[in-house]
């Protein structure tokens, strides 16, 4: 009996050693659930915008090249030799001032000639007057007097602006912008000729050019933003409209718009020198907007990508106008959706995603 109680007991000990090792430990039963969270997919992170309506056209960019609102050309009325020049490129000058003296003696004594002509044209007739109403002469005579004061009168304006064109003087107050070589002591002068280009930057004028998508949102006293760069460090002026074409350009199709704004910077902006301008257009109607890297083509169709619930879901829409990177969506998607626009071309249908929402499709730029 002893004997057999021996040899059972290690067969039950051995039993009870088999048992314990098959036995999970709670270790291994964290790793087994670790391991069923491991397989599962991993969502997407992603930023995603809240869809919204806007404006398609929230700004209009143009470029140009900059002028003075006045900008004279200084052309010669007169002829003769040049004798003196009072100005150089760059001069400032004030309106009246003379720029270009011409010699001339001649033109003076033509003007004293016919401001001599004059008196005695003048005393003729009071002369004739005086003996009207004494009955020593006729009215034909005094008409006669009065007709020769007149063309006397005129000669003498005539000879007098001769005179005075012989002193070539600035229309505009404003700097000097050109200065052709025949502007220069000594050289012949004759009608027509051009001695300077006067310029005045105290408001400045840019005109663009845009296109007849976009004409229909300008109106007259929008504001604009106008960057020169190359003067006063890119600072930014505040513009307005003050002009718009009635027709494009035969050349381009584009039709004209013009700007104007103080100088703030003074002289180092110059006529001619290069300006961009974004303009602030007028209000127009809103409706449901996106930026143009929310789409992505599948099966030939245009889809977007929506949030819902943390998956992402696949929407065909149709779509409408562009601008920019700006784009109408007519059908496929509601406002307040969230519309995924990170990531897009790694994404299907049903895929877990993350969102961070970083704005409203309709004001996003």
């Amino acid at each position: 009996m002893l004997k057999r109680w021996s040899l059972f007991i290690p067969a039950v000990l051995i039993l009870l050693t088999i048992s314990g090792c098959s036995r999970p430990s709670d270790a291994e039963i964290t790793e087994a659930e670790n391991g069923e969270s491991k397989n599962a997919p991993r969502a997407f992170a992603v930023e995603a915008l809240e869809v919204s309506k806007g404006n398609l056209i929230t700004e209009i960019i143009g470029s140009g090249t900059i002028s003075g609102v006045k900008e004279a050309l200084v052309v010669s009325e007169t002829q003769g030799i040049i004798e003196e020049v009072s100005f150089e490129l760059g001069t400032q000058v004030e309106k009246g001032e003379t720029l270009v003296q011409v010699d001339s003696e001649i033109a003076r004594l033509n003007m004293e000639q016919a401001g001599e002509q004059l008196e005695n044209a003048r005393i003729d007739y009071q002369t004739k007057q005086n003996l009207l109403e004494k009955g020593g002469a006729s009215q034909a005579e005094v008409l006669r007097a009065r007709s020769a004061l007149r063309g006397a009168e005129a000669r003498y304006k005539q000879t007098q602006k001769a005179f005075e064109d012989c002193s070539i003087t600035a229309p505009i107050s404003g700097y000097i912008a050109e200065k052709p070589a025949s502007a220069t002591i000594g050289n012949y002068l004759s009608p027509g000729m051009q001695v300077a280009k006067v310029v005045d930057l105290t408001t400045l004028r840019l005109q663009i050019s845009v296109g007849e998508g976009v004409i229909g949102r300008i109106q007259g006293g929008n504001r604009a933003s106008v960057i020169i760069p190359a003067a006063c460090e890119g600072e930014s002026y505040t513009a307005e409209v003050i002009a718009i074409a009635a027709g494009s350009s035969p050349g381009t199709g584009s039709y004209p718009v013009v700007l104007e704004f103080k100088n703030e910077c003074g002289p180092s902006i110059k006529s001619g020198m290069s300006a961009e301008a974004v303009i602030t257009p007028a209000e127009g109607p809103e409706s449901l907007i996106i930026p143009t890297l929310a789409l992505a083509r599948r099966n030939e169709q245009n889809v977007v990508f929506v949030s819902e619930g943390g998956t992402a879901k696949l929407r065909p829409v149709k779509l409408g106008r562009q601008i920019g990177n700006r784009i109408e969506i007519l059908e496929g998607l509601e406002t307040d959706e969230l519309l995924i626009v990170s990531g897009i071309t790694s994404l299907s249908e049903g895929d877990p995603v993350e969102p961070t929402t970083i704005g409203k499709s309709g004001s996003w730029k």
